[in-house]
């Protein structure tokens, strides 16, 4: 099985697509946290919770292609908590945890 993940982060293609799609994830995440810098989002909102998870997830799959343990553990808990704020966006009724 570790003689297949090294052959696929050897393969030019497969890195410089899982590269895009990690600098993807990390812009998205910028964007959203320079918009909230600038007063256009507000944390507590559906979509920034949004956005923070799609980013999150693009990281974590660039990551299979080049494994760092504590970007994953990092992106994992951006995921999580992402969840979290998306679900309790969507309003009181849909997700009742505080």
């Amino acid at each position: 099985m570790l003689q297949i993940y090294q052959d696929f982060s050897a393969s030019p293609l497969l890195t410089w697509a899982s590269d895009f799609i990690g600098c993807i994830g990390t812009l998205i995440i910028l964007i959203v946290y320079t918009l909230l810098q600038m007063g256009k989002l507000e944390s507590s909102s559906f979509l920034y919770s949004l956005l923070n998870l799609v980013g999150a997830v693009l990281i974590l799959a660039s990551l299979f292609f080049s494994w760092n343990l504590a970007a994953v553990l990092m992106e994992i808990s951006w995921i999580l908590i992402s969840l979290y704020g998306t679900l309790k966006a969507m309003g009181p009724r849909k997700f009742p945890l505080k």
